[in-house]
């Protein structure tokens, strides 16, 4: 079987606080371990030990109109340069996966400004 993963990106206002809003994800009940690896990529992992989201280090985008060009023109106006770049990716073969990244990426944009952008699956 082949691993898919769910691509979603939080375009964030104010420089993101990762550590904090996992805690808060935690704090509010969610069965998680989080792992910090060397470079910044959190991984967060489920109860049995599945990883099911990788977090990549945020990334200052000061470029105006290069958010458009990656993602397309439907967020024009959305967000404007500075904006931080937060990568999420979810294992899609697994139930809570998607969920679990889509709730980090909406929480940081709740507590920092910005949008989400929701990609499609692929291997």
């Amino acid at each position: 079987m082949r691993t898919l993963t769910c691509d979603i990106v939080a375009l964030v206002r104010n420089q993101p606080d990762v550590r904090t809003v996992i805690d808060g994800m935690l704090a509010f009940g969610e069965e998680l371990r989080m792992h910090e690896l060397e470079g910044g990529i959190t991984h967060l992992y489920d109860p049995t030990g599945r990883l099911i989201v990788s977090i990549e280090v945020p990334v200052l985008i000061n470029v105006p109109g290069e958010v458009e060009r990656l993602l397309g023109p439907e967020l024009s106006g959305r967000v404007g340069v500075p904006v931080w770049w937060v990568d999420v990716r979810a294992a899609a073969d697994l139930p809570e996966a998607e969920r679990i990244a889509r709730r980090f990426a909406d929480d940081l944009v709740h507590w920092r400004g910005g949008t989400v952008w929701a990609g499609k699956a692929r291997s």
